[in-house]
């Protein structure tokens, strides 16, 4: 089974791209296409975006 899950980066809400524990500190964070603000927080940080302000987070083991 394969997974042809797109997916592209956007930066970080959080940290504005300059890096932070949320994002591993990269700035940017990886989320499926097309990309959304999280329509719990609308892009602010909250448990269900990890902090970031993206739905659709890339998985740690994805």
């Amino acid at each position: 089974m394969t997974d042809t899950t797109e997916y592209v980066r956007v930066t970080c809400q959080h940290c504005a791209g300059e890096g932070c524990c949320f994002c591993d500190k990269k700035g940017t964070v990886e989320v499926t296409t097309p990309e959304r603000m999280c329509r719990h927080c609308n892009g602010i940080g909250c448990l269900y975006c990890g902090y970031t302000g993206w739905s659709g987070l890339r998985g740690k083991y994805d």
